[in-house]
């Protein structure tokens, strides 16, 4: 993985579905405030959607608007424009009468709910801002719950040191909810932030690991003794909301399952307390004499229902790439070549068994120049200007990209278990402010869609981001 990967880093550390409607390709623009109600109520049956991980700023009432208030007791209101992946659904958030009103970030989802944190400021925000310039004090957190009545939640504000990326949340039955941080003390020990809503509290508990890390199969060169550590990179919810089990997944080293209900659980009691499931090792691990950069680039998760029965599946990618001598006149920034990459899935049914870590199925293997594209998905390709990257440099002519040549990240796998889709970001060259979402059928090695998913906003590392969601099976 090249540059892109390491500046990851740095900012990082900052379905019953309607057999007649089709998951892709049914709509090209998002629904907004005029769509008809019998179009939003054909889409609520999407079973997945990509949710834009940076909200809008502004007004879009619809049927989904929910309306609550802020610290200060100011209004802030909340709207869904939301459309079939891979097109963009975007939360669009309203403070009407803030002065100077900031941006919002989507934290976490978890069925018909979503957490989201926005800053409480009195003061113009700053042109561009840091990982490390974000006071989390400063901020309300507040859940949105769908439905038919939407609604809107603040919680307490945590007071607490701890990040987006370790924060998870759980819906429960009988409208309850909760939302819990895990932070690392030592490499045995850790703090757990929690917020039950029947309580209406944040409490704040030790726990420890039941047993060391297996060991890896294989030794771990140099370059990768960051899979000795588990950092944090997203939280997922396993099972549902009948399981009660939360995992903080390191998508390079592993994922730490914990029971937030133990009691409600018919399991062994080695399966109840915090435990650690291995992941499968980079594909192309030994390959590269860079250190690993933050995985969110090549590495993504999800917790699904197939057959039935809870799954986990996990996506990963491969990427041959050249660092070129210059930097890109468009970018300014490095330059990098993409020769070819690859799409590999794994899945794994046995989240609740003591050998959990060794029951990863390798699904499928993609190679780019393999996967089979229409005539219809080909002329939006071309059409949309991906495959077409302008110079990086004095006296170059604009080059015409093949899919293999495509600058992706961020693969994701659908939240429908009864579909092999991931989901990936595409863009002609390395810190190219606008992404494309794409969507392959990783099984029939097919590119179903494409569709621009959005440009980054102005500001340091701002970057397009999505995360899926199944919040569309209850508007």
């Amino acid at each position: 993985m090249g540059f892109a990967g390491q500046l990851k880093l740095l900012w990082g550390s900052i379905l019953d579905i309607v057999p007649s409607l089709p998951t892709h390709r049914a709509r090209k623009t998002p629904l907004d405030a005029s769509a008809s109600a019998a179009a939003a109520a054909a889409n609520s049956c999407l079973p997945c959607i990509l949710l834009n991980s940076d909200p809008e700023i502004g007004s879009r009432r619809n049927n989904t608007t929910a309306v609550g208030q802020r610290r200060d007791n100011l209004t802030i209101e909340a709207s869904f424009c939301y459309a079939p992946p891979p097109l963009p659904s975007n939360l669009f958030v309203h403070c009407p009468g803030v002065a100077f009103p900031c941006g919002s970030i989507i934290v976490s989802t978890s069925d018909d709910l979503f957490l989201f944190r926005i800053p409480v400021a009195v003061e113009p925000p700053p042109e561009s801002i840091g990982f490390v310039d974000c006071d989390y004090a400063d901020c309300d957190y507040i859940i949105y719950r769908s439905g038919r009545s939407p609604s809107l939640t603040r919680l307490p504000n945590p007071k607490a040191n701890f990040y987006d990326d370790t924060v998870g949340l759980l819906s429960r039955a009988g409208g309850l909810f909760t939302v819990a941080a895990l932070i690392a003390r030592s490499s045995t020990k850790f703090t757990l932030h929690r917020f039950d809503s029947e309580a209406g509290n944040w409490s704040m508990n030790t726990v420890s690991l039941d047993a060391p890390p297996k060991p890896y199969p294989r030794r771990i060169p140099m370059n990768a003794l960051r899979l000795n550590h588990h950092m944090t990179t997203t939280v997922i919810a396993f099972g549902g909301s009948k399981s009660g089990t939360m995992g903080w997944v390191d998508l390079y080293s592993g994922i730490l399952l914990y029971d937030l209900f133990p009691e409600d659980q018919e399991r062994p009691p080695m399966l109840r307390g915090l435990r650690h499931m291995r992941l499968p090792l980079p594909m192309d691990l030994g390959k590269s004499v860079t250190e690993l950069g933050c995985p969110k680039s090549i590495r993504g998760i999800a917790s699904v229902v197939k057959d039935g029965k809870p799954c986990l599946r996990l996506a990963g990618l491969q990427i041959v790439e050249q660092r070129l001598p210059h930097d890109d006149m468009e970018t300014n920034m490095p330059c990098y070549r993409v020769d070819n990459w690859a799409i590999t899935t794994w899945s794994n049914t046995m989240v609740d068994s003591d050998y959990s870590s060794d029951n990863w199925q390798e699904d499928f293997t993609v190679w780019a120049p393999d996967i089979i594209i229409s005539d219809a998905v080909r002329s939006e390709l071309l059409a949309s200007g991906l495959l077409h990257r302008k110079p990086s440099e004095e006296g170059e002519e604009m080059v015409e990209l093949a899919l293999q040549n495509l600058v992706v990240s961020e693969p994701t796998p659908s939240l429908n278990g009864d579909e092999e889709v991931v989901y990936l970001m595409a863009r002609p060259k390395y810190f190219h402010p606008k992404g494309w979402a794409l969507a392959i059928d990783i099984k029939n090695h097919t590119l179903l869609d494409v569709a621009e998913f959005g440009t980054a906003k102005a500001g340091m590392f701002s970057d397009v981001t999505y995360r899926p969601s199944a919040i569309s099976k209850y508007i």
